[in-house]
């Protein structure tokens, strides 16, 4: 099953958002993400915001809605956590999101 292509309104949102100073946009199987320290913090995957989390966060986003990434079905990703449409919807809540993974993504 081919993926849904992310939109161009959510491609120009995910650079609005999730773009921090030093961090790199590359494509990655037709999806941008962002990366820092050669670690990936941030994809947008078929119009959804994926983000790189430490156990602590993703299990709470998890709780918030949230689900684990799984790009191909009985292949999770942990760590790597869908944020869920709620939180999305918000700039400001999202903004908030995709700090604690720029964090979490550059500490050592």
């Amino acid at each position: 099953m081919a993926w849904k292509k992310n939109s161009p309104e959510s491609v120009r949102r995910f650079d609005e958002l999730a773009a921090v100073p030093g961090a790199a946009r590359k494509i990655m199987f037709g999806c941008p993400v962002y990366v820092l320290h050669g670690e990936r913090y941030a994809l947008l995957h078929e119009d959804r915001m994926v983000l790189r989390l430490s156990p602590k966060d993703a299990t709470r986003l998890i709780f918030e809605g949230g689900r684990v990434f799984e790009p191909i079905k009985g292949r999770p990703r942990p760590g790597r956590i869908v944020v869920p449409e709620t939180i999305a919807a918000s700039a400001r809540s999202l903004k908030v999101w995709i700090r604690r993974a720029v964090r979490y993504t550059a500490s050592p």
